[in-house]
């Protein structure tokens, strides 16, 4: 009898060691484990949806009762509304966005917009018959879960959504390069890519930039670019962005809304390039097609094309590489088109 009493005495009392050595286990493992590792994840994040192109903070702050806004890809940089305070104004433009997406983030915020308020709906050269390949989406789908609602998103994954939420730094390939990118330059004095654009007034560093741009500019790196982001598709690719475009000019019209479709400007050199292949007239077909469809169903639609403009593409100190604008650039192009809009009284 006094046996089994020792016995089960000895056995309780190393049941509760068991536990309290697992629980001094999970401690030190969470100390020396999963806090460096939490730490790593906050600051990725930090960095990652604040300074990196993904730029998705913005959407934490749309304004309600908005004038006039853009959609679009990096080209959609070209828009810079800041000093038109007159206009109540927002870009949801982001990097390498396909127009999928910008269907559904309008689809998202299309209530934000006010009535007889103006969309410019960006339709770049890859936007014809190009469609954004998977490995491309793969890259940047994640900022997505950020902040559009599950219906916006295409093949909504509740795990992709938990790990974006809890552990995004998992989801990224290179999450030490990211942070290194950011606080490199900043505290250790690391080279940065900071952009320096010539002064309005510095005809001799004016002269520079252009030359470097042109001398940028060959056939292989613009056909290339634009063949990478948004393969050319043909017949399938023609489909999926009229349909998209067309959805998005209907959305417009349902809320009151007049969609204006924009090619922005692109120095010379570069549409000479593409003029080469033929694309121009597939291009004019695609446009003439959209907006035939359009006014035939009674809907609002223009379509402005700049990417041949004389007044933009032959000056290349608007353009800091073979598509996008210089700041100096995106404010004389933005002051342009709203004149232009404001005029045709679809601005008012």
């Amino acid at each position: 009898m006094v046996y089994c009493i020792e016995f089960y005495t000895k056995k309780l009392h190393n049941g509760k060691y068991m536990k309290k050595s697992m629980l001094t286990l999970f401690i030190k493992l969470f100390v020396f484990l999963l806090l460096p590792f939490e730490i790593i994840n906050l600051i990725y994040c930090h960095v990652e949806l604040n300074y990196t192109d993904n730029g998705i903070t913005k959407f934490r702050k749309v304004p309600k009762d908005i004038k006039v806004a853009n959609l679009g890809s990096s080209h959609g940089s070209a828009f810079d509304y800041s000093e038109f305070p007159e206009y109540k104004s927002f870009n949801f433009y982001l990097p390498m966005q396909g127009i999928n997406y910008d269907y559904h983030i309008l689809n998202q915020y299309v209530d934000y917009m006010a009535e007889d308020s103006v969309l410019f709906v960006l339709v770049s050269f890859g936007e014809v018959e190009g469609i954004q390949p998977d490995f491309q989406y793969e890259k940047i789908k994640k900022r997505y879960y950020h902040f559009l609602k599950p219906e916006n998103i295409e093949n909504y994954n509740v795990f992709d959504a938990a790990k974006q939420f809890f552990f995004p730094v998992v989801c990224e390939a290179h999450p030490f390069k990211t942070i290194w990118d950011y606080y490199g330059p900043k505290y250790f004095g690391a080279k940065g890519s900071v952009e320096n654009f010539p002064a309005e007034d510095d005809e001799e560093a004016k002269l520079k930039h252009s030359e470097k741009i042109r001398n940028m500019i060959t056939k292989e790196l613009v056909l290339h670019s634009f063949e990478t982001m948004f393969p050319n598709c043909g017949e399938e690719g023609y489909k999926y962005n009229h349909d998209y475009l067309m959805k998005i000019i209907s959305l417009c019209n349902e809320h009151k809304i007049f969609p204006v479709v924009v090619t922005c400007p692109v120095p010379d050199l570069t549409s000479e390039y593409y003029a080469e292949t033929g694309f121009f007239e597939k291009y004019e077909d695609f446009k003439n097609v959209i907006l035939s469809e359009a006014h035939q169903n009674g809907m609002n639609c223009e379509w402005y094309d700049y990417s041949r403009s004389p007044d933009f593409c032959h000056d290349y100190t608007n353009f800091k590489d073979i598509s996008h604008m210089t700041p100096k650039g995106s404010l004389a192009f933005t002051k342009d088109i709203l004149l232009r809009v404001k005029n045709q009284n679809i601005l008012k």
